[in-house]
């Protein structure tokens, strides 16, 4: 009886990395590139015909971005295996692709008998995240700052450039209110002024 290889789909926009990627993949013996997309427009509109097992899904790509993508593929074929393939080893970027359902997270830096493993973990149902992702979001956990609702929208007119007046207006609340969760937001991001609590937003992408 033959033995069923995994279908798998790669979209990277590097086509050396698509055809090393195949090449490797092939020779596993366990999976099979049957595509490779260097956009997400191409993905997507392959997606409508056909769906492989597993997708793996680069996150900087030159037509969009790979988080969006990831939880509309998920939203419309919920049986294809969705696999971040990316050099992103940011807190924020692992948190956010796999709040929109990712299956499996693997650096470029990994091996390829890692590769092959996630792509065998998520095809059995199982999530797979790399060892050194899961300590990223460990200590990301760890050390990440938790913000209400009223604080996110507060930081967010901050970063657009809102004096607290205008984002007194905007929210409907006292100014006096606004500059206490100013002073609060400081606090909470260890920095001296709004121009270093931009900085820091702007370095953890929280926003």
């Amino acid at each position: 009886m033959k033995k069923y290889l995994i279908d798998v789909n790669i979209a990277d926009d590097h086509k050396l990395v698509c055809e090393g990627l195949t090449d490797l993949i092939n020779q596993s013996g366990m999976a099979h590139v049957s595509h490779t997309f260097t956009t997400l427009e191409s993905c997507r509109q392959a997606f409508e015909q056909r769906r492989p097992d597993v997708l793996l899904l680069d996150l900087s790509m030159p037509d969009g971005d790979g988080i969006t993508f990831c939880h509309q593929i998920i939203q419309d074929y919920p049986r294809v295996k969705v696999i971040a393939l990316t050099i992103h080893d940011e807190y924020s970027m692992i948190q956010r692709m796999m709040d929109c359902g990712a299956h499996g997270y693997v650096l470029k830096s990994s091996s390829i008998e890692e590769l092959i493993e996630a792509i065998n973990s998520v095809w059995q149902g199982q999530q797979y995240v790399s060892p050194l992702v899961t300590d990223i979001l460990h200590e990301g956990q760890a050390r990440s700052v938790v913000l209400t609702e009223v604080e996110k929208n507060i930081l967010r007119l901050i970063c657009d450039g809102l004096t607290n007046p205008q984002i007194a207006v905007q929210l409907g609340l006292s100014t006096e209110t606004v500059n206490w969760y100013r002073k609060r937001l400081l606090a909470k991001f260890e920095v001296k002024n709004s121009v270093g609590l931009v900085r820091k937003v702007l370095e953890q992408k929280l926003l």
